[in-house]
Formats: C-alpha cells, sequence, structure tokens
C-alpha cells in the first residue's frame, strides 16, 4: 500500500516540527510533532512550577519547569501513537 500526504497533510506538515513557540513561553508554548500540535501548559495558578503536556487527547502532568516537560515530549508523543496504533484492529 502506498500512501501519500494529501493537500490539507501537506499544510499541517509544513510547519516546524518539535520547535517551541508561545506568546507567553512562561505559562504555555506549543509545538508540532507528527503533524499535531501539542501543548506544554502550566497546570494551574496554585502549582505554577507544575507543567503538563497535552497531544491528541491525551495528557501527562507533573512536569518541574516548562523545560522538563519539554525535554520529555518527544517520548510522549511517542507513547500516545503507539497507544493509538493498539487501538486499531485487524
Amino acid at each position: 500500500m502506498d500512501i501519500a500526504l494529501t493537500s490539507a497533510g501537506k499544510l499541517m506538515h509544513q510547519w516546524p516540527q518539535q520547535s517551541w513557540y508561545g506568546e507567553s513561553p512562561e505559562i504555555m508554548q506549543t509545538s508540532r510533532f507528527a503533524g499535531q500540535e501539542m501543548i506544554a501548559i502550566q497546570k494551574s495558578d496554585d502549582e505554577p512550577e507544575i507543567y503538563e503536556l497535552h497531544y491528541m487527547g491525551f495528557a501527562v502532568s507533573g512536569f518541574v519547569g516548562i523545560v522538563a516537560a519539554k525535554d520529555k515530549a518527544p517520548a510522549f508523543a511517542k507513547k500516545v501513537l503507539i497507544n493509538l496504533s493498539e487501538q486499531i484492529l485487524e
């Protein structure tokens, strides 16, 4: 089976991958992993040092600092994609 990117897919994948940006970088930053947006964000005002990652409807929390969250982002993205692939029945 040959697969190809559609026009919409090309648009999604043209953006830089795994390059973080945000207007309030100490509160929230976004990046793209496998063409999908991931968010690194402060968990709450009550715990400003704790960050979460959100990706494709999944979340993981407990990172102390945004740098720690971003460092774990590739592994989180892979885990999400593996989880999703295991949900596909043959």
